[in-house]
């Protein structure tokens, strides 16, 4: 069948965030060997260090006394291994500016490497990047072979902008430690030649550096080279079989790879090994939308929901989650309660009133699907979709002239010419102004002359314009132009088995648009048809069962399933797949139904076909009866 435009909800995947080196362990005693992460909060600036407004009494306690014994020249080795706990304590509150206090009284008495790194870090935090390097410089003095303080000096630079000095400072820390992983991933992070060469060849010499294979991992990644990216990340695998972010990348690159039974198998081990991490179980989730196993992915979004609580509170995106999957299906009751509850919460108003149109649409509320349009406002994202869809509300709810008004007044945006081109064309066929439609596909065809969809429309639409030879002629004309485009290929051998022509040469283009997209149930649907033309019903039903998986609600591919099944004589399983046709139809919005000129066909004859296999259906009961 024709793969046609219809309403899509989309769900939206996460963007891997790229594996970040910068920080990278190079040894197991307590000193770090990373440059630090940048600041992950706002930081308060100004005055010198002073002390939190309301610490707990007893901390507050403390840091006066030992304040007061730094400032009387009393400080003890306990006071100063105790400033340094407490400073830990308060750089994992964020209370940085106490925690520089602390760490700058125990650096002073005691010079201590580790005491000096925690203070260099806390004055990046408060972005005090001129102390920083003063105290990378006494550390360099004092410790003349640690490369964390290379690193830790490295960063300064890193977070203040200053990329040439950045890579002066690495080289020249990579020359004096060539052996050093978080030195060498750090310096080939930041340069633009060898970078390849230089991990390669360090992993000749440490061939168990699981650090410096996700390195190479993920330059071939960043490269789009799947097949190396994969090698080197199924090596530090095996070597690290729990780490997650090798777990995940070997995921991503199997995705990429079009792999994705390997891409969920991954995804839920990095999710089962950390059942509360919210960017693992969202990973797993959308893999498995994207293999359209929504009930599953559901299930899990209502288990992490279940098990969730005040101290592991429930994701609102997760909520969102459920409520887009619970709209595809068509539980909009329960999608739009669930909405309402989010926006409540305020979390994404405008994209919550979208999807609340959606669910009041869906319930037939048409006033309240547009009273919701109508709150997003001209500069969200979703404004135009917005546009869009209350055309299509306006022609649901009968109200043709707002409609045509509508249509009207859509200008199409340069910046979203094709979709939004597609769009009108679409709304000018729906009223039979096909004159207009190809006029319109015509002008952004120049503008856009390598958009393949506005072709394939174009085809589409000449159908009615002119004639069905035209369209055919046309198709062909866009399949020789582009001969892998699965969509053409489809169309051009649709149309052929519709007209039962050039059979033989339909057959081979559908195969190959199966060969290209064989899960697009559109395209099997449409080589099980062409078999169904032939007569050929053992590998109609085959092509039409196989397309069923992937699209078991379209009604179309039902249809013709049940008159596979009524051509050869299966009456019982022919008035089933009717009955089934008939509810998705009747579920169906109008517009849906009314602007694919197939459906409506269906949908014309379906009730003639239903009684037709109901009176055989009959005969054979009767027959039966005589004979007992």
């Amino acid at each position: 069948m024709l793969q046609g435009s219809k309403p899509i909800f989309l769900f939206f995947l996460l963007n891997f965030s790229a594996f970040t080196f910068i920080s990278c362990q190079t040894n197991k005693e307590n000193n770090s060997a990373s440059i630090p992460n940048p600041p992950r909060s706002k930081i308060q600036t100004g005055n010198p260090p002073a002390l939190e407004v309301n610490p707990p009494s007893y901390l507050q306690a403390r840091i006066l006394r030992i304040s007061y014994n730094f400032q009387t020249n009393r400080l003890s080795q306990a006071d100063s291994d105790e400033a340094f706990m407490l400073g830990k304590m308060l750089e994992e509150r964020k209370n940085y500016l106490d925690a520089e206090k602390m760490y700058s009284i125990s650096f002073s008495f005691n010079s201590n490497l580790n005491c000096g790194l925690s203070l260099m870090g806390v004055l990046l935090n408060l972005k005090k990047y001129q102390e920083a390097l003063l105290v990378g410089d006494k550390l360099s003095v004092l410790f003349p072979n640690k490369p964390e303080i290379d690193l830790a000096v490295a960063s300064i630079y890193q977070l203040n902008g200053n990329y040439p000095i950045l890579v002066k400072k690495l080289e020249k820390a990579y020359k004096k430690y060539p052996n050093n992983e978080a030195i060498v991933i750090n310096y080939v992070a930041n340069v633009k030649q060898h970078r390849k060469n230089i991990l390669e060849n360090f992993l000749l010499k440490n061939p168990k550096s699981t650090n410096i294979m996700m390195a190479l991992a993920q330059k071939y990644y960043n490269e789009k080279n799947y097949t190396n990216s994969l090698k080197f990340a199924r090596r530090a695998y095996k070597i690290d079989y729990d780490n997650i972010e090798i777990i995940t990348l070997i995921a991503r690159i199997e995705q990429n790879l079009r792999n994705y039974g390997e891409a969920e198998k991954f995804f839920k081990i990095a999710f089962d090994k950390e059942t509360e991490n919210n960017l693992a179980a969202q990973n797993y989730i959308n893999i498995l939308l994207f293999q359209k196993k929504i009930q599953i992915a559901l299930s899990i979004l209502l288990k992490l929901e279940a098990s969730s609580d005040e101290h592991v509170p429930f994701p609102p995106e997760f909520s969102f989650q459920i409520a887009k999957i619970l709209i595809v299906n068509k539980d909009f009751t329960g999608a739009r309660k669930r909405l309402q509850e989010l926006l409540g919460l305020n979390y994404n108003n405008s994209t919550i009133h979208y999807y609340l149109a959606i669910c009041s649409e869906g319930l037939r509320l048409f006033s309240e699907a547009i009273a919701n349009l109508d709150k997003i406002p001209i500069e969200n994202e979703l404004y135009r979709d917005a546009l869009k869809a209350k055309i299509i509300i306006y022609i649901n709810a009968k109200d043709t002239d707002s409609a045509k008004k509508s249509i009207e007044k859509f200008g199409i945006s340069e910046s979203n010419l094709v979709q939004d081109t597609i769009f009108k064309v679409n709304m000018y066929a729906y009223f039979s102004k096909y004159k207009e439609a190809i006029d319109l596909l015509n002008n952004a065809i120049k503008k856009v002359p390598t958009a393949k969809e506005l072709y394939l429309k174009k085809a589409e639409y000449l159908k009615f314009s002119e004639s069905d030879s035209a369209s055919i002629a046309f198709a062909e004309q866009l399949s020789t132009k582009w001969p892998n485009y699965a969509e053409v290929l489809n169309f051009l051998g649709y149309s052929l088995a519709e007209k039962n022509v050039k059979i033989e040469y339909a057959r081979k283009i559908l195969h190959k648009a199966v060969s290209l997209e064989p899960q697009n149930g559109f395209y099997l649907d449409s080589l099980g048809w062409l078999y169904f033309q032939k007569n050929d019903l053992k590998n109609s039903l085959k092509y039409i069962e196989e397309a069923l998986k992937y699209e078991p609600d379209e009604p179309v591919i039902n249809y013709h399933h049940a008159l596979v099944f009524l051509k050869s004589q299966q009456y019982e399983q022919a008035l089933k797949k009717l009955e089934m046709t008939n509810k998705i139809l009747s579920d169906m919005l109008p517009y849906q139904v009314e602007s694919d000129p197939e459906l409506t066909k269906i949908a014309g004859k379906l009730g003639e076909k239903l009684q037709e296999v109901k009176r055989i259906l009959e005969t054979q009961k009767r027959n039966i009866s005589r004979n007992l």
